[in-house]
């Protein structure tokens, strides 16, 4: 259980560090570029007994990984500026709800088990990001941001499909290693990325920004860190829906609490579909 609410509560965290990052005018992008520093850095150091670094151009999943590394720095700057101008709430919903895209992978390409209750889900898990994304509004600008949430759906699912590919295809007994060279990828892009903006802006990354990364790191390494953990102590089909569940729900109640985020019955709706939809792909 420690596992479970460590991996919650870190979690949920990082939707308040990103909340906050707007509100301290924190620059998201060199935050998250230093926060891949940390998960590069803790990843090699894990596998530095086992990985062969000489040949990491020759493994097999190296395309993966350099792929999955891009996608992972774009989507994480879509998610802290998505919890910033759209809210946690639909943020979190967006994040969980793509899992879609790899199960619907799974379906289809692995043959996995095509149980009625996993139909359901996936149907109701898309109702589910509508829901919860609706909103009447005609601003341009808010328009934009609502686009948001969808390129984190994608993303993400996306990414978590490029995961289950070399993890089904390619990745032996060396995960850790691949992860650190895809957050490794994240923090070259992110580099040049800073870089190039740095060079137009003539403004230089502050010290704020890159000590608020590494509180960022910390958080995101610790969240993996339990959330492995958590899978090692409770049945898998168990611990994933109860882990993406308190996360929607805690992170909705946050947004409305703390940073008074309004959401419409409709998106509540959205919601509660969303974490019926968690549990039936879970079946």
């Amino acid at each position: 259980m420690f596992f479970l609410i460590g991996a919650i509560l870190t979690s949920s965290t990082i939707f308040i560090l990103f909340k906050l990052f707007d509100r301290w005018k924190i620059d998201t992008l060199v935050a998250i570029t230093t926060n891949y520093l940390i998960a590069a850095g803790l990843g090699f150091w894990l596998c530095a007994d086992t990985a062969d670094f000489s040949a990491i151009f020759s493994q097999s999943w190296i395309y993966i990984a350099i792929g999955s590394g891009c996608m992972l720095m774009l989507t994480f700057l879509i998610y802290g500026v998505s919890v910033q101008k759209v809210g946690m709430g639909v943020t979190s919903v967006a994040g969980k709800m793509s899992v879609v895209i790899p199960v619907m992978l799974g379906l289809i390409w692995f043959s996995e088990s095509a149980a009625w209750s996993r139909i359901i889900g996936i149907t109701l898990a898309l109702i589910a990001f509508w829901l919860a994304l609706y909103k009447k509004e005609t601003s341009v600008k808010k328009s934009i941001y609502f686009y948001l949430p969808v390129l984190l759906f994608i993303g993400n699912g996306a990414n978590d499909a490029l995961f289950k590919i070399a993890e089904h295809l390619y990745i032996k007994n060396d995960f850790i290693f691949f992860l650190a060279t895809a957050f490794a990828v994240s923090l070259g892009l992110g580099i040049i990325l800073s870089t190039v903006r740095t060079i137009k802006t003539k403004k230089i990354p502050d010290g704020r920004s890159l000590l608020a990364g590494l509180g960022l790191g910390l958080l995101n390494w610790f969240s993996t860190y339990f959330f492995l953990a958590g899978m090692r102590h409770f049945d898998v089909s168990l611990f994933i829906p109860m882990f993406n569940i308190a996360v929607v729900v805690l992170a909705a109640l946050i947004g409305l609490a703390f940073f008074k985020e309004r959401l419409k019955p409709v998106n509540w709706v959205g919601i509660a579909l969303a974490i019926t939809a968690i549990l039936l792909m879970a079946m």
